[in-house]
């Protein structure tokens, strides 16, 4: 079929289902991904995970080419760009300084189970809950609306992590971390929207989520939590998140998404 004269009928007529394929599709391809994998080892698991999320782009990228220009190469200002990182080194130092608030032990166990878990959550979560459905927003979606699609997807990404319940996660760590993914999620999304690359909102949450499975004792080896925190540390850890996601979301929200509508004005060019 000729790449230039390609329908796209599902986008133009059901925007809003398009977006919805634009999570289960890569959502689909990351699982078969994961489970040739898992024949082999868990850590070939995500290392499947990771490729299939590669190849879900390219699927997207070959679909809507000409029109779409990709995904890597950033269309914002460096300046814009150091602003909007600068806020993950923020959420990083919060995190890492954590234990002088409570008093407990610093503790840092690195593996190589915990970075191909953290590179598997950059590719693979990020492929499978922003990088092809917002994308899909950004051209789809109409202007008016399409804050309201992006606050929605950081919704359904934050409710995607109750299903850490069916792994032996705590009840309240689950209820707790659904809060904190959401808005982890406007961050990730910002970082994604505010620079047209997919590079950032990878990098953000691979080295997040290395962090975070290296620094915290009571995640399982699987990134699972199975005990509770303390009342003054879920709400430390709720504050921050909550702090740095609103912030990062307004600055992409600035008159009406107006940069990053002009940044994903040129991704969607057809020119």
């Amino acid at each position: 079929m000729d790449t230039k004269t390609r329908k796209h009928s599902i986008c133009e007529k059901m925007p809003y289902i398009a977006v919805i394929l634009g999570i289960l599709i890569p959502s689909l391809l990351t699982g078969i991904g994961g489970s040739i994998g898992e024949m082999f080892s868990g850590n070939a698991g995500n290392i499947g995970i990771c490729i299939f999320a590669v190849i879900s782009m390219l699927i997207f990228w070959f679909w809507f080419s000409p029109e779409f220009k990709g995904f890597v190469k950033p269309k914002a200002p460096a300046r814009d760009i150091c602003i909007l990182m600068i806020l993950l080194g923020v959420l990083i130092i919060f995190t890492l300084i954590e234990p002088l608030f409570f008093y407990h032990s610093f503790y840092f166990n690195p593996s190589l189970n915990a970075a191909i878990m953290g590179i598997t959550a950059g590719f693979g979560e990020e492929t499978m809950f922003r990088i092809l459905s917002l994308a899909i927003v950004m051209r789809y979606v109409s202007k008016e609306r399409r804050l309201t699609a992006i606050i929605l997807l950081a919704v359904i990404f934050g409710l995607s992590h109750a299903g850490n319940l069916a792994q032996g996660a705590d009840l309240v760590m689950t209820a707790s971390q659904v809060l904190h993914s959401t808005f982890m999620a406007l961050l990730l999304t910002s970082l994604y929207l505010g620079t047209g690359s997919v590079i950032f909102p990878i990098f953000a949450h691979g080295l997040y989520d290395f962090i975070c499975f290296t620094t915290d004792p009571l995640l399982s080896e699987d990134g699972i939590l199975t005990q509770q925190y303390s009342t003054g540390r879920l709400m430390y850890e709720f504050i921050v998140i909550m702090i740095i996601g609103t912030f990062a979301l307004c600055l992409i929200s600035k008159n009406k998404l107006f940069k990053p509508n002009e940044i994903w004005a040129k991704i969607w060019s057809k020119e």
